[in-house]
């Protein structure tokens, strides 16, 4: 008996042996191969060939829409919201989502389109090249500025289907020419490991001239959801604070949105309750952002996320407004517009503002 618990013990001393040298090599991988962006960064803007200024008396459009990397169609959870699944279904189910979320933006036929979870080539969404195809799919009436966010060679866990390869970002997309286009850096956790596999937020901002001499600043964000205290979305909000307030104080039309991930102020946390108990990370932007000059607006009638640790039941799952706008003083708004799409092609649903300068 001691001679089988010996070589029992022996063999587990080999197992653990090679599992953590198997580790050390993996993170060794991860750590050498860490995507580390600049601070500030210019990015391309591809088909710009549409440059012009602005008109001052002219109404504009603007929505935003976070497409879930194509693969939150109505029957999808994810692992890291409390369900199942880490990669999309599979390629057919992609292409249906991706071509979904292109329609519904036509539709919506918005002047700037701010888009978030945009994958390119990642295991999760069946290695799609979605950049291309909303570009194809948009046409080249649309300018448009991409940005990476989420760069990990492959990600091993859940272990009983890994996630893979990550390569995503979001783009700004335009029916203007854009004078200039930068990536600005938000602060996430930089600890190691944890910085091996967490995204790297942050915002795309691109400059458009008006015919009055100032610029209309478009900032496209997609802020930190699983963060313990809200310690990182505290400071990504103070960066876009400081952010707005420099702008708006050189005279320019200031104008951010995108995907906060909190609960849109003016917006009732309850409108949409359902069966589900409210998650966690469902919190208010807090009252400490106020940047001066600003204000928020959004569609407060249309939720635009979904819970996504079940598949998605009209009556039970937990619904919210997270996706929106802030805007300057100097630009009025004229319209606001939520569309349901009862989360067909994404956990998100779009919404759009219309608005025109002040003079």
């Amino acid at each position: 008996m001691k001679k089988v618990l010996k070589k029992i013990g022996k063999y587990l001393s080999i197992i653990v042996g090679v599992i953590a040298l198997f580790l050390i090599i993996y993170l060794g991988w991860l750590t050498i191969s860490d995507y580390k962006p600049l601070t500030v960064e210019n990015i391309s803007m591809a088909n710009n060939k549409i440059k012009k200024e602005l008109d001052i008396d002219k109404e504009y459009s603007i929505s935003t829409y976070n497409i879930g990397f194509g693969a939150y169609n109505q029957e999808f959870d994810f692992f890291m919201d409390g369900g199942t699944k880490s990669k999309a279904k599979d390629r057919k189910t992609v292409l249906e989502n991706i071509e979904g979320s292109i329609n519904t933006i036509k539709s919506i036929n918005p002047d700037f389109s701010f888009i978030q979870e945009i994958d390119i080539n990642s295991s999760r969404s069946r290695k799609t090249d979605q950049r291309k195809l909303i570009s194809n799919g948009l046409g080249n009436n649309y300018t448009n500025s991409f940005a990476y966010n989420y760069k990990v060679p492959y990600i091993i866990y859940p272990f009983n289907d890994m996630h893979g390869k990550v390569c995503a970002g979001q783009a700004t997309y335009s029916k203007y020419g854009f004078e200039s286009a930068e990536r600005i850096t938000l602060p996430t956790n930089q600890k190691w490991p944890d910085r091996l596999f967490g995204l790297d937020r942050c915002m795309i901002i691109n400059r458009l001239k008006t015919k009055n001499n100032k610029e209309l600043v478009l900032i496209n964000l997609h802020m930190s959801a699983y963060d313990k205290n809200g310690e990182y979305r505290q400071k990504q909000l103070k960066v876009l604070s400081d952010l707005l307030e420099k702008e708006y104080q050189k005279g320019n039309y200031v104008l951010a949105g995108g995907d906060w991930n909190h609960i849109i102020p003016i917006t009732d946390i309850n409108k949409f309750a359902k069966k589900e108990a409210k998650p966690d990370w469902y919190s208010y932007i807090p009252k400490s952002f106020n940047p001066k000059g600003f204000r928020i607006e959004v569609d407060k009638n249309i939720s635009t996320n979904r819970t996504a640790g079940i598949p998605y039941d009209k009556d039970i799952n937990y619904t919210g407004i997270i996706d929106g706008f802030i805007v300057s003083d100097n630009i009025y708004v004229t319209s606001k517009k939520g569309y349901n799409t009862e989360f067909k092609y994404s956990d998100h649903n779009p919404t759009m503002i219309k608005f025109k300068f002040k003079n």
